[in-house]
């Protein structure tokens, strides 16, 4: 890897960190840039280096510095399987980094983000396909295919979102690239307990969670009115348990009610701190409850939201902390339970089996709320939610197609199901087909632009 590209492929990483820390992720949400990025390079590299020839030492040797330790080429080809690897499915998985990167465009983050990550990858395909001086004319054709995709797909990104990221006001046009965005706009108004209640009701299906929330939210209402007026309260348990798939909306749920509880006076600021186990749990002796105290006090003042919660406590064992991260939780939530809040979310089973786990879990949650899996009409519904969001019109023909794949989905339930991220998925997919189908014109109209038809959704697989 020469010197010019190595400083690409750093740029490229440490932007995709920035993303990862600023909330931007990967196929609707599912995947950290950082680690997805190199995954995604890394099955390009392979696929390219094995086109009717082995890998050869020098590409190994180019993959190796790329991921930072060494690999035997028996040991790449095991890693990305790369007996099954496809074309399409190879591309596909590198132009899913294309929409957050596009999204951090629009957004400021990083300007001119989605032309720099296409160049990065550009560079790193054309030197990889270079570094052993024996390219094919398949390899370059594989590269330039997926860069003619990841152009499109941005594209048409950029069109849909008004073609220019968003100028804060006091931002110079004319600062350079490699200066870091400056974000000087106001803070927003904090909503309203019925503003938030709208915003609440305005998520796709959800009802009995609806349900569950506002009856919570008026628990808490009828409270504070009965200290106003001198009646003693017995103290209750703001802690929740979402149970429930993934992709149901239990963390923006989670924000919303962060938000209701700070409206209702119940916490101070209602921000939410996302956790998993890798923010809790340290290696080594004594550090799990520094980390674990750190996240807390980060959260007060609002909700603390342990996503996955049960693999604190699946692992129990000698050289295993996850206890120690529980044991400081409990501890926090009491020395501070007037300022703040834990939601603890994961599968419904293994979720009984994490409060069993220590008594004071139990004696803590008692509030469930069970996120159901979406219909085959709640994720259409959230399929064009999408499309409208970006101004796309959906022909009719081509909504009853989407259905129908929804309702084929969720009967056959595939391991990979993922309920509302499948959603987002397909409508990545959609616009990237759409995006194939439009370049090749001349000169497509406004209306074309903006219309998703049956061409684009026909054959979409997840």
């Amino acid at each position: 890897m020469n010197t010019n590209v190595k400083q690409s492929y750093i740029k490229l990483r440490e932007n995709c960190v920035l993303l990862d820390s600023r909330g931007y992720k990967v196929n609707g949400g599912k995947y950290q840039l950082e680690p997805f990025m190199k995954l995604s390079l890394l099955r390009l590299f392979v696929y390219l280096g094995t086109r009717g020839k082995p890998l050869s030492p020098e590409e190994s040797v180019f993959i190796g510095e790329f991921m930072g330790q060494s690999y035997t080429r028996e040991e790449l080809l095991r890693l990305v399987r790369a007996d099954k690897l496809k074309v399409d499915d190879v591309i596909d998985t590198v132009v899913m980094l294309c929409a957050p990167f596009a999204e951090a465009e629009c957004d400021g983050v990083i300007p001119d983000g989605s032309g720099r990550l296409i160049a990065a990858v550009n560079d790193l395909g054309l030197d990889f396909i270079a570094c052993d001086g024996n390219s094919t004319n398949e390899e370059t054709a594989v590269l330039g295919k997926l860069i003619f995709r990841m152009k499109n797909f941005t594209g048409s990104y950029l069109s849909a979102r008004g073609g220019a990221h968003r100028q804060d006001a006091n931002t110079n046009t004319n600062t350079p690239a490699n200066a870091p965005a400056v974000s000087a706009a106001p803070a927003e108004p904090e909503k309203t307990l019925d503003e938030l209640m709208d915003e609440l009701n305005s998520l796709v299906g959800l009802e009995n969670v609806k349900s569950e929330v506002y009856s919570l939210s008026n628990l808490i209402r009828v409270r504070k009115m009965r200290e106003e007026r001198g009646f003693d309260q017995p103290k209750i348990s703001l802690h929740l348990v979402f149970t429930g798939n993934p992709g149901t909306g239990k963390t923006t749920v989670a924000r919303i009610i962060g938000q209701i509880y700070r409206s209702l006076g119940a916490v101070s600021k209602g921000t939410l701190v996302e956790a998993d186990r890798s923010k809790l749990v340290s290696g080594y002796v004594g550090q799990t409850a520094i980390k674990t105290r750190e996240l807390c006090e980060s959260a007060l003042g609002g909700v603390l939201f342990i996503d996955e919660a049960y693999t604190l406590t699946a692992h129990q064992g000698q050289n295993d902390f996850g206890m120690e991260a529980v044991e400081t939780l409990l501890k926090f939530m009491e020395d501070n339970r007037d300022d703040f809040v834990v939601i603890c979310a994961g599968y419904t089973e293994l979720m009984e089996e994490f409060l069993t786990s220590n008594p004071g879990l139990r004696s803590r949650f008692n509030k469930f709320i069970e996120f159901p899996d979406y219909t085959p009409d709640e994720l259409t519904d959230i399929f064009l939610l999408r499309c409208s969001s970006y101004k796309l019109e959906v022909e009719d023909e081509a909504v009853e197609c989407v259905r129908a794949f929804f309702e084929k989905r969720c009967e056959n339930k595939p391991e990979s199901f993922a309920n509302a991220r499948d959603a987002r998925n397909y409508f990545e997919r959609v616009i990237t087909r759409q995006a194939d189908r439009l370049a090749p014109m001349e000169a497509p109209t406004d209306k074309e632009l903006m219309t998703v038809t049956v061409a684009d959704v026909v054959g979409v697989v997840l």
